[in-house]
């Protein structure tokens, strides 16, 4: 029931429900361009600074990690089968020729005080120019240095460090128990299978010989007895230290080849990583381009979603000015009808 004085509330009109379905759209349309406008924003800042860090990028920035090898990665190290043999090649370098004897001098002073105590009676002992072939190959070095197949500072700098390695590796533990295991080891029998060859001789057929009267009859040729080499398995035994026993030789120079195979190993995966790195950047420097190509693109959208945006609220603002004039001239009316 209506109250006495209160003016009856006119129904809505369908277009009035209409009006105000429009405005909620109107709202949601808003909030939603405000929105997507804001993200674009953000995701075209995101393009800058990325598209920004990566130009600022250089390959030359990237600096190819040392390799180094530590002593207990070579105290383990046994000697391979294969030997190499030593080249003489002179050369003529005054700088170059001190730095290598000083150091083959270093490195066999090494070898006589940490290995060659554990030596057996009957093991050769080597001289300085016998260790220099054997184990250094200062010569070949030289050679190498000169021609400029090989850089002097760089085997400089590895002849330094594996010196350092193997005078940290010599006193391991590991290598102590090993060299004394050697030096105290006694050959045992050991039955060792062996591949041979003897002479036999097998009769056969030869239809190309005229050593007989009748080789002209069929079928033509002539027996004949002829030698053959036959391969047989012999078991032999020998004298030798047990399984797992190296001598002290034996001992240096697996720690040395394990040192250098470490270190050309890690020194190639250091130049792959770096190498990797640059393509990295010149990579991402194209890619800054793409994406600030990108960035200019989606600021256009955002600013036709700001035109839109900018639409929506002229519309908005126009029915706010329309809502308010009926009411205006209204109101006149109104009070003079009741005072």
């Amino acid at each position: 029931m209506e109250k006495l004085g209160e003016r009856p509330r006119a129904r809505p009109t369908i277009s009035d429900i209409f009006d105000r379905i429009e405005a909620i759209y109107l709202r949601v349309l808003r909030a939603i361009v405000l929105i997507i406008a804001t993200l674009l924003l953000i995701y075209v800042a995101y393009l800058g600074v990325t598209g920004l860090y990566a130009l600022s990028r250089s390959p030359d920035s990237v600096q190819e990690t040392a390799a180094t090898v530590a002593a207990n990665e070579i105290v383990d190290a046994e000697e391979a089968e294969v030997r190499r043999e030593a080249t003489r090649t002179p050369v003529a370098n005054a700088e170059h020729q001190k730095f290598f004897s000083d150091f083959v001098s270093r490195y066999y002073a090494l070898f006589r005080g940490k290995f060659e105590p554990y030596r057996q009676p009957t093991d050769k002992v080597l001289t300085r120019d016998e260790f220099d072939d054997n184990f250094v190959q200062s010569e070949l070095r030289l050679a190498a240095v000169t021609d400029g197949s090989r850089l002097f500072d760089q085997d400089k700098a590895d002849l330094e460090a594996l010196l350092a390695t193997m005078t940290a590796a010599a006193a391991e533990p590991k290598a102590t128990v090993r060299l004394q295991r050697y030096k105290t080891a006694k050959k045992v029998a050991a039955k060792r299978e062996v591949r041979k060859t003897r002479t036999a001789y097998r009769s056969g057929w030869n239809s190309y010989s005229t050593a007989c009267e009748d080789w002209y009859y069929s079928p033509m040729g002539c027996a004949e007895r002829r030698a053959v080499e036959v391969p047989y398995t012999d078991t032999i035994t020998v004298m030798e230290f047990p399984k797992g026993t190296q001598s002290h030789a034996q001992i240096f120079r697996a720690m040395q080849d394990q040192y250098f195979s470490l270190l050309e190993s890690r020194r190639s995966a250091n130049a792959t990583d770096a190498e990797n790195q640059r393509m990295e950047i010149l990579i991402g420097k194209d890619q800054a381009w793409t994406d600030f190509g990108r960035a200019v693109q989606i600021f256009g959208g955002f600013v036709i979603l700001m035109f839109f945006f900018l639409l929506i609220a002229i519309e908005r603002h126009q029915r706010h000015i329309s809502a308010a004039l009926p009411g205006e001239t209204r109101q006149p009316a109104e009070e003079a009808i009741n005072p």
